[in-house]
């Protein structure tokens, strides 16, 4: 038994020991894998920071993005392969082979979308338009620009789009079709405004103030450039752009007060910027400004001696830097100057201009150029058919650049306008949401409200009611102590003075006792009184004690009244106050006639007084006796107490207190 116990135990242990080594044979394999992966992935990082580094040669750069795609494609990864493309064709385009740079873009392109890599297929089509644009292929850049835009738009990368739009833009202002250029530009800032892309906002503005300008609206070109101009006043904008970036603004700015002959002020902004040492520092900079000033200088004064100096040294400086686009503008502005002045030299450059644009392919400056030569050159048949010749395959390409952004643009205003009902809806749902929530929240407050005012209310009531009863209870007692002083004070020294003169006359114990009898009436009429199941009797009691020296009292209802539902403090008030009517009525009235009623109506107590005594005038009788106490007791309750009368007409009143 205990060798077969062993034994198992054996075969477990065994089969345990087996599980975990295979275990940890299985995570050391994965761990190498994973250590060999990353050793590669860290060399590749190396190769590509090295291809990146300006310091290095054209060869080892070269060498180092090579081995960088050959590695990331040995690894499989797509996006590393993806991205050694794009710097590969970035450097192919710097050291000045585009058409190796087109073809690398177009294996990026191939590369994306077999991974389905939107991301970087919008980029080699935008790599792919910008060195079509450097070999003058206008048309097909504006075709490959306009399909990047269309997947950046669709993947909502808005940045993207916008300097595809911008790039587009810039494509039909070299065309010359400036309302497409406008209209382009316009759309892009739909996509950059709002943005901290301030660079392409400026290039936006540039486009659309240049548009304007030679659409013969400087006053519209103005307000763009304007807009331009206050970028650079951003502290944070400013970061983003070149110092040619700032000059070029103020020379743009220039050129449109030039088209509204507001010569002087261009001449300004120009004398600054060729005393500017930014711009004395860049040759290219400098000759175009140059050759501006110079041409402006003309226009205001065409006999001025400065002009033909400052642009034939503005040519000059062209043509020591082989600025081939800079000496085309230096020889079109002297074939302008020349033309009423030499027209041999205006001729020649003219011509030189043509060779030099040709070489560029810019068909909107080469059909510029031909308008002056045939105007020069009036006879020249080969001129004229140049000119016919340029002017039609403008034509044809601002139609073309059209023709391929119209479905797009279309496009744009389709999603546009889904985008407008979704965010209707969007909107109306959180506009009944926040209305909802509104009407919550009043209704919340209005509650609280309520609630605070009810309470307020209540200890504002309270308080009266304290303070009404306060001054009823001071009232009442002044009122006792007047007629102590005067009733029984002045009498009880007038017995002491007749006592001390004569202490056996006989009136002196009458007087006493008349005196102990008002003593007991003014008790009488303050004492305690029983405010339980007697009540109704105590009530009556009181009130036929006052019916003396032949006054008639009628009361109506007292027996009929339920006095048990009656609060102590409406019993007390009801009591106290009918007592001081009585007496008020006993002293002051001469009635024959008193009538009562009592009755429960609309849940409120009603005792109605009336008699036909000489009455008395409101306005005054109730301040000057305990009238006014008998209002102040029924307010404290939450009562009223109405009088009416008028001399000899007795006395009305009414009180009213809710149960």
């Amino acid at each position: 038994m205990k060798r077969l116990l062993f034994s198992s135990l054996f075969i477990y242990i065994a089969l345990f020991l087996g599980v975990m080594s295979y275990s940890c044979k299985k995570k050391l394999s994965s761990s190498g894998v994973s250590v060999q992966l990353q050793q590669q992935l860290d060399s590749l990082d190396a190769y590509y920071k090295l291809a990146k580094n300006n310091a290095h040669t054209k060869g080892e750069r070269m060498a180092a993005i090579n081995a960088f795609i050959t590695g990331a494609k040995n690894v499989a990864l797509d996006s590393l392969h993806c991205k050694g493309l794009v710097l590969y064709a970035q450097l192919l385009n710097k050291y000045k082979e585009p058409k190796r740079a087109i073809s690398v873009s177009y294996t990026l392109l191939e590369v994306a979308k077999q991974s389905q890599d939107s991301v970087y297929m919008g980029k080699a089509l935008f790599l792919l338009g910008f060195y079509n644009k450097k070999r003058n292929k206008y048309l097909k850049t504006f075709n490959f620009y306009n399909q990047s835009f269309k997947i950046h738009r669709n993947i909502k990368d808005s940045i993207r789009a916008g300097k595809c739009l911008m790039a587009m833009s810039n494509i039909q202002r070299v065309l010359g079709d400036h309302n497409a250029c406008m209209m382009t530009a316009t759309d892009g800032l739909t996509y950059l405004e709002g943005t901290q892309e301030y660079r392409l906002l400026g290039g936006l503005y540039q486009n659309i103030a240049i548009a304007f300008m030679d659409l013969g609206n400087p006053k519209e070109a103005l307000f763009w450039n304007t807009r331009n101009m206050g970028l650079f006043k951003d502290s944070i904008a400013r970061k983003q752009f070149r110092s040619r970036d700032i000059f070029n603004t103020k020379n743009a700015r220039a050129s449109i007060l030039r088209k509204q002959g507001r010569y002087t002020e261009s001449i300004a902004i120009l004398n600054d910027l060729i005393a500017d040492q930014g711009v004395i520092q860049q040759p290219r900079e400098y000759a175009k400004f140059l050759a501006n000033l110079g041409y402006v200088k003309f226009l205001k004064d065409p006999e001025n001696p400065e002009s033909e100096e400052m642009l034939l040294k503005a040519h000059q400086i062209r043509e020591q830097e082989e600025d081939l686009f800079g000496l085309y503008a230096s020889n079109l502005y002297l074939t302008k100057y020349y033309k009423n002045k030499d027209v041999v030299k205006a001729r020649a450059h003219a011509y030189e201009a043509y060779r030099v644009v040709k070489d560029i392919g810019d068909r909107e400056s080469l059909l510029e150029i031909l308008t002056l030569i045939t105007a020069l050159n009036p006879d020249s048949l080969e001129d004229h058919q140049r000119f016919k010749e340029v002017s039609l395959e403008l034509m044809e390409l601002r139609k073309k650049t059209r023709e391929i952004y119209a479905p797009t643009r279309f496009e744009n205003e389709s999603l546009l306008k889904e985008n407008e009902a979704k965010n209707r809806k969007i909107a109306q749902v959180r506009n009944q949401n926040t209305i909802y929530l509104l009407v919550l929240l009043v209704a919340l407050m209005g509650i609280g409200f309520s609630i605070f005012f009810f309470r307020q209310r209540t200890r504002n009531l309270a308080q009266q009611s304290k303070i009404a009863q306060f001054e009823a209870r001071y009232e009442t007692e002044i009122r006792i102590s007047k007629r102590l002083h005067d009733e029984l004070g002045n009498d009880i020294f007038q017995l002491m003075l007749q006592y001390q003169k004569n202490p056996h006359d006989p009136q002196i114990k009458e007087k006493l006792n008349t005196s102990y009898q008002r003593a007991r009436d003014i008790s009488r009429e303050n004492n305690e009184f029983d405010t339980g199941s007697a009540y109704g009797q105590e009530l009556n009691n009181m009130l036929q004690n006052y019916a003396q020296n032949g006054q008639q009292l009628l009361v109506r209802g007292l027996d009929a009244m339920e006095w048990d539902t009656q609060a102590k403090t409406t019993k007390i008030t009801v009591y106290r106050v009918l007592q001081e009517l009585m007496t008020n009525m006993q002293k002051h009235s001469q009635a024959s006639l008193v009538a009562l009623l009592f009755k429960e109506e609309d849940k409120k107590l009603i005792i109605k007084y009336s008699d036909n005594g000489v009455g008395m005038d409101l306005r005054t009788t109730i301040s000057k006796n305990g009238l006014q106490n008998t209002e102040k007791r029924i307010q404290a309750i939450g009562g009223s107490l109405i009088f009416d009368s008028e001399k000899d007409k007795g006395v009305k009143a009414e009180i009213q207190i809710p149960n």
